[in-house]
């Protein structure tokens, strides 16, 4: 049995000073605003040099990039779990969602600052990560059989779609409702459109 090959501490470090970084980023540009917030603010928050941001980030447009990034793998992981949960009884329909609704709270100010400094990025790649989403969602076939591939794509779309609406209107629009009656009409929705059609 061969093991994983360990990761040098170098490197470790590196990756630690890294998401360090990218941690104090994310609450500054919450908390002060990006336009208001300096590479020098980020380096003094981090405990590190101006310098050491400027070994992992070319200026504050790239640590931007790298939220929006760190969201879309976040998401696409998310919908990848989809595919491995055992069944797609009620109970875990609705544990899965649960931990949608988590990631939304987790990068919900992560998000809105992105969506604000990158609006044409996050449009240019939206459709290709729902793409991307979707193809996740429906991967194992055999999971959908009960419909023809066409309609398991349209299942899926419409699920993500409503999904990410609904829960932007919580986290960006205003929309002030109960978390688990939400999650109780998502899990509503989700059991009867993955449930096979009656003939």
């Amino acid at each position: 049995m061969s093991q994983a090959k360990a990761i040098p501490l170098r490197k470790q470090q590196k990756n630690y000073t890294r998401q360090r970084l990218l941690q104090v980023s994310r609450e500054l540009f919450a908390s002060k605003g990006p336009q208001e917030t300096g590479i020098d603010d980020i380096a003094r928050a981090a405990g590190t040099s101006r310098a050491t941001v400027y070994t992992h980030f070319s200026g504050k447009q790239d640590i931007i990039r790298e939220l929006l990034t760190e969201i879309w793998d976040t998401v696409l992981r998310l919908y990848q779990d989809f595919d491995e949960l055992p069944n797609r009884d009620r109970a875990t329909l609705r544990q899965w969602l649960g931990k949608v609704f988590d990631a939304w709270l987790e990068y919900g100010a992560s998000t809105k600052i992105v969506i604000r400094e990158m609006p044409a990025e996050v449009n240019a790649e939206f459709q290709d990560q729902l793409e991307s989403h979707v193809a996740a969602l429906t991967r194992t076939r055999e999971k959908w059989a009960h419909f023809d591939e066409e309609e398991a794509t349209r299942r899926a779309y419409l699920l993500i779609l409503q999904l990410q609406r609904g829960l932007t209107a919580v986290h960006f629009g205003g929309w002030e409702v109960d978390r688990e009656a939400l999650l109780e009409t998502f899990t509503d929705i989700w059991e009867a459109t993955l449930r096979p059609q009656s003939k």
